[in-house]
C-alpha cells in the first residue's frame, strides 16, 4: 500500500520502507558500511494549528572526523531563518538551485575548543505546516522534507542519525516520533512530549493528530495505540496481535531491537512500517483480515528494513524478505503456503511482460502492481528457492547470521549472499548472479515420461524442458512421484541446467503419476492453463480494448461506465469502442472490457458461464447455487476471448453509478479472482472466486486414480 508524494511540506509524504534506490550495478556488490559516527539531533519543535506552522530549534552535535567531509547543510526551502550557528560564530545561508536553503559551513571550520570529539550546529527558524485545529488530517513529516537539517554530501544524505525531540502542541494533540517516550504533560494547556531514539535512523519522523493514546506493555516493550477515536476495543486487539508477533519474530531472528511498539493512525490510507511503529489508514486498522496480513509484516519491518537498512545502492530485499517471513509464512502454518506461492507466481503472469520486466536489483519501491510483482512476489520466491537450495535450518540461522552482522546498518544482496555462504559453507555465486541480476524465470514444460523395470527396480525416465526464449537457469526442480503400494508420492528434487534435459529416477516401486513443481516453490512463468482468467490479467494486459454497447442502460450510468474504464491504466490507451445493437463490426482480438448487461458477445458469455454451472435469468444470475438480482448487485466475470485463447474478456455489469467509485477503488485488490458479485452501493462484495485450472504439459499419469497432495511442513510451526 502507498500513496502519492505530495509537493510541499504538509501531510503524509513519506514512502514507508520503500527506500528511494537511483544507482545500480551489473555486479552484485558489497554495501554493509561499518559503524560510522553518527549526528545527533536535539531537536524543540513548537507546532501551533492556529498559525499552520512550527517554531523549530535544532542544536546538531556533529562529530569531528566527519564534518571535514560536509560542506554545507540542507533546510526546506520554505524555511524562515532566525539565526544559524556553527560552534557559536554565525554562518551564511543561501537558496541552492535544488530549492533547499543551504547552510553553507566555513571551509576551514573554526572547532570548537571546549569539545574535542564534537562541533554544534545550532539553528533557529520556522516552517508552513498545513495544521488544522479541528479534524484536521494526520500531519507526517519526514526526513524527505527536510524540516531538520540534514548534510549534504554529492547531492544526497548518507550519515545516519541519533535524536531527542521535544515537541509542545494544543493539549488535546498528541505527537509520535520514533524511540521512547521520555515525557508526556500538560501544562496551561499546552502538552509537551519528549521522544528519544539511540539507535542510528536514516531520518527522523514525525506524526502529530488529535489521538487518543491507549498503552500497554509486552515485558520491557513498551506497546501503544494512537487512534483518531476513542477505541479500546480496537487498541487491545492490536496489543495481543502485537505481543505475538514480536514473540514470533523474536525466536525466529533475535529479540525485538526498540523499546517501543505503536499502532499509529492514519487518515489517508496507508501501510507503512517505519522504525519502531506502523502508520495504518483509519478505514485499513479496522479491516478484521489486516491483523493477520499487513500487520505482521509491518512489524517484522523492525528487524529487516528498519533495523537492516537498505544500501541504497542495492535493490529493495526487504520487501520480498518481510512478505516472506510475515503474509507467506502464517498461510504456510495454515498449509496454504503452496496456494501463496501459487497466486504470487498469477501475479507475475498477470501483470508483468517482456516489456516491463526488470531484473530484482532495480526494483526500488511498490509503485504499480508490476513492480509489487517483481519487488515483492519474485523477491519471496527466490527467498524460498534459497531455503529449497541449503534447507531449513541453515536458512534460518543464515538469515539470523545477516541481522546480526548488518543490525542498523546498510546493507545489500552481497551481504545476504556471504550470510547464506558463510553458514552453508557453499558457493552460491551463481544462484545470486542469476535470480538477483537478471530478469525473467523459466517456463517449464514436461515433454516426456515413460517408466521400465530394470535390474529389480522401477526406472522413471523424464525429458523436461524450458521452453522460454532466451537461455537456460539452473534451479533445483521438486517433482512429486506417487509409487504403487504408496498412499504419499515420494518428493525428489532434480537439479535442472539445460533447456532439454534428460533425468533419470530409480523407485522400488512402479511410479503411477509424475507431478513437477507440486507445491509452486520454483519462480517461474505459469503455464498457459495454468492461469484460469482473471481480473489481475485484464488490469496487467498491455493493450485493452473497451466495449460500452449502447442500450436502455441510462445515460448517468454509461457515464460510470465511462468513469471506470478511464480508471483502467494501461501502458497502451485504446480508443473507446462503441458497438450498436445491429452492429456488424468484428470483435477484437485483444483483451476486451465489456460493460452492461446487454451485449454484442452476450452468446458467448453465457455459454462460457454455463460451462462453470452460472445461469444468466432475465431477472439476475445464479452462481455456487445461490441467486442474485440485476437490481441490488454488481458483477465482474473474467472469462477467456473465444476468438484468441490467450487473450480474456471482463465483463462487466453494475445497476447504478453509485457504485463505481467503489468498484474503482476495490477492484485491483481482487486480481486473483475469476469471478465477483458486490451488493448495494457502497459496494460490498459478497461472493468472490477463481475458475478451475490445468496442469496439464506438468504432469503425468501412467495410471488413472486418486492422488492426494498433502501440504508441506512449514518454516517453523505455530
Amino acid at each position: 500500500m502507498k500513496i502519492g508524494k505530495s509537493k510541499s511540506l504538509k501531510i503524509l509524504t513519506k514512502r514507508a520502507i520503500y527506500f528511494l534506490i537511483s544507482v545500480f550495478c551489473f555486479t552484485i556488490t558489497s554495501y554493509a558500511i561499518a559503524s560510522d559516527p553518527l549526528i545527533h539531533h536535539s531537536l524543540t519543535i513548537s507546532l501551533h494549528p492556529e498559525k499552520s506552522n512550527a517554531n523549530i530549534h535544532d542544536i546538531v552535535t556533529i562529530p569531528k572526523s566527519i564534518i571535514s567531509s560536509i560542506p554545507n547543510f540542507r533546510l526546506n526551502k520554505n524555511s524562515n531563518i532566525k539565526h544559524i550557528s556553527l560552534n557559536g560564530k554565525d554562518i551564511s545561508t543561501g537558496m541552492a538551485s535544488d530549492d533547499f536553503f543551504r547552510l553553507k559551513l566555513p571551509q576551514h571550520k573554526q572547532t570548537d575548543k571546549n569539545n574535542i570529539n564534537s562541533d554544534k550546529l545550532v539553528c533557529t527558524y520556522s516552517i508552513p505546516l498545513e495544521i488544522a485545529k479541528n479534524n484536521m488530517e494526520t500531519l507526517f513529516i519526514s526526513g524527505e522534507d527536510y524540516f531538520y537539517p540534514q548534510p549534504e554530501v554529492n547531492g544526497k544524505t548518507n550519515f545516519k542519525v541519533i535524536f531527542q525531540v521535544r515537541v509542545e502542541t494544543p493539549s488535546n494533540m498528541k505527537v509520535v516520533s520514533q524511540g521512547e517516550k521520555l515525557k508526556d504533560i500538560v501544562k496551561n494547556e499546552i502538552r509537551t512530549m519528549i521522544w528519544k531514539e539511540s539507535k542510528p535512523q536514516e531520518e527522523i519522523l514525525i506524526i502529530a493528530d488529535y489521538y487518543h493514546e491507549f498503552s500497554n506493555h509486552h515485558g520491557p516493550i513498551a506497546l501503544y495505540a494512537y487512534l483518531r477515536d476513542s477505541d479500546r476495543a480496537l487498541a487491545s486487539r492490536y496489543f495481543e496481535a502485537t505481543k505475538s508477533y514480536i514473540d514470533l519474530y523474536s525466536k525466529l531472528i533475535a529479540p525485538y531491537p526498540y523499546k517501543k511498539f505503536a499502532l499509529v493512525e492514519n487518515s489517508r490510507q496507508t501501510g507503512y512500517g517505519m522504525p519502531s511503529f506502523t502508520l495504518l489508514g483509519s478505514r485499513i486498522i479496522r479491516f478484521p483480515f489486516i491483523l493477520n496480513t499487513s500487520y505482521p509484516h509491518e512489524i517484522l519491518h523492525n528487524w529487516f528494513g528498519n533495523g537492516v537498512y537498505i544500501h541504497p545502492n542495492s535493490g529493495n530485499w526487504a520487501e520480498g524478505l518481510t512478505s516472506y517471513l510475515a503474509d507467506h509464512l502464517l498461510l504456510e502454518q495454515a498449509g496454504k503456503g503452496g496456494q501463496y506461492r501459487f497466486q504470487e507466481l498469477m501475479k507475475y503472469s498477470s501483470y508483468v511482460n517482456d516489456t516491463n520486466d526488470f531484473p530484482l536489483e532495480k526494483f526500488k519501491r511498490r509503485d504499480s502492481m508490476t513492480s509489487q510483482a517483481i519487488g515483492y512476489g519474485k523477491m519471496l520466491m527466490v527467498f524460498h528457492m534459497l531455503r529449497l537450495e541449503v534447507g531449513d535450518a541453515i536458512f534460518l540461522n543464515a538469515l539470523r547470521d545477516f541481522y546480526k552482522k548488518n543490525q542498523f546498518r546498510y546493507a545489500g544482496f552481497k551481504e545476504i549472499q556471504a550470510s547464506f555462504e558463510g553458514i552453508s559453507g557453499r558457493n552460491l555465486e551463481n544462484f545470486f548472479n542469476q535470480w538477483i541480476l537478471r530478469k525473467g524465470g523459466p517456463k517449464l514444460n514436461l515433454f516426456s515420461a515413460s517408466r521400465t523395470k530394470q535390474n529389480g527396480n522401477h526406472l522413471l525416465k523424464l525429458q523436461i524442458r524450458q521452453t522460454q526464449s532466451d537461455s537456460a537457469f539452473t534451479f533445483k526442480l521438486p517433482i512429486a512421484v506417487w509409487l504403487a503400494n504408496k498412499q504419499k508420492p515420494r518428493i525428489k528434487n532434480i537439479n535442472i541446467s539445460k533447456k532439454k534435459q534428460i533425468s533419470f529416477i530409480p523407485f522400488e516401486s512402479k511410479p503411477l503419476k509424475i507431478m513437477l513443481d507440486p507445491y509452486h516453490e520454483v519462480f517461474r512463468h505459469l503455464n498457459p492453463k495454468e492461469v484460469p482468467p482473471n481480473i489481475g490479467k485484464a488490469y496487467g494486459a498491455e493493450t485493452k480494448k473497451i466495449i460500452l454497447q449502447k442500450s436502455n442502460d441510462s445515460n448517468e450510468l454509461l457515464s460510470g461506465y465511462r468513469d471506470f474504464y478511464e480508471s483502467i491504466e494501461t501502458s497502451s490507451r485504446p480508443p473507446h469502442i462503441n458497438f450498436k445493437e445491429n452492429s456488424q463490426s468484428k470483435i477484437p482480438a485483444s483483451n476486451l472490457w465489456i460493460f452492461g448487461k446487454n451485449n454484442k458477445l452476450s452468446k458467448d458469455i453465457n455459454a462460457q458461464l454455463n460451462q462453470y454451472g452460472v445461469k444468466v435469468e432475465e431477472k439476475g444470475i445464479t452462481l455456487n447455487g445461490r441467486y442474485f438480482n440485476w437490481e441490488n448487485h454488481s458483477f465482474v466475470f473474467a472469462l477467456t476471448h473465444q476468438k484468441s485463447k490467450n487473450r480474456q474478456v471482463v465483463w462487466f455489469v453494475t445497476p447504478s453509478k453509485k457504485s463505481i467509485p467503489g468498484l474503482i477503488r476495490k477492484l485491483p485488490h481482487y486480481g486473483k479472482y475469476g469471478y465477483l458479485v458486490f451488493e448495494g452501493d457502497e459496494p460490498k462484495n459478497v461472493v468472490k472466486g477463481t475458475w478451475p485450472s490445468s496442469r496439464e504439459g506438468l504432469d503425468h499419469t501412467f495410471t488413472k486414480g486418486t492422488y492426494p497432495l498433502s501440504s508441506k511442513a512449514p518454516l517453523v510451526k505455530k
